[in-house]
């Protein structure tokens, strides 16, 4: 691989980790409300206090550059996380998109990794494409060429998405809605119990 990818899939991942670590204060907030997300510390700013497990001895590579610092609690900051949600309008979609795509990722590796993906029905294959658009800074990379067999409930994706946005951003317009993957993953759902059940001969519980 070359230094150019190398830089480049560096920065893809940055951009995710980077949007992850805004949106979690938020995510976080919702379920620990109202008993602990809206605590204040000393200086009257709400933040998110959350434990880390001791450590007997340090591990990690050696170029690990926050391990002398690092502390009992990690505190992310609601009320920054918070106040750049309701900034903008924009920034609304954002965060949605961000944790809905989270979702979308979980499943799609979980698929992978047990090997339900090799079933290649055209809804997984359009998984597969949501999930590359996700890891891709929300951008389609589609190749000239491409044979249409990525289907979902009336979305095809073919060559003409590549470069386009899979989700809008409230001012441009995305491929997909968020409602659409919401029930892509409650059709895997469906059609994964339909799956057991066929394979189990109708005994799986």
């Amino acid at each position: 691989m070359s230094n150019a990818c190398k830089e480049s899939r560096s920065l893809l991942a940055i951009h995710l980790i980077e949007e992850q670590l805004k949106v979690l204060p938020v995510s976080i907030a919702m379920i620990l409300q109202p008993a602990k997300a809206g605590a204040a510390d000393a200086g009257g700013a709400p933040v998110l206090m959350l434990h880390r497990k001791k450590k007997q001895a340090k591990t990690g590579s050696a170029g690990n550059i926050v391990v002398d610092n690092a502390q009992a609690t990690t505190v992310l900051d609601f009320q920054a996380s918070n106040k750049t949600l309701h900034e903008s309008p924009l920034q609304k979609a954002t965060y949605l998109r961000v944790v809905i795509s989270n979702a979308l990722l979980s499943i799609g590796m979980f698929l992978k990794e047990h090997d339900l993906g090799s079933m290649r029905t055209p809804e997984i294959q359009f998984l597969d494409h949501v999930m590359d658009a996700i890891l891709n800074a929300n951008t389609f990379k589609i190749p000239q060429g491409y044979i249409p067999m990525a289907t979902f409930d009336g979305l095809v994706i073919d060559s003409s998405l590549n470069g386009k946005p899979l989700f809008g951003d409230g001012e441009q317009e995305g491929f997909m809605e968020f409602g659409d993957a919401v029930a892509l993953l409650q059709w895997l759902a469906h059609y994964l119990h339909k799956e057991r059940h066929f394979v189990s001969g109708g005994d799986a519980g």
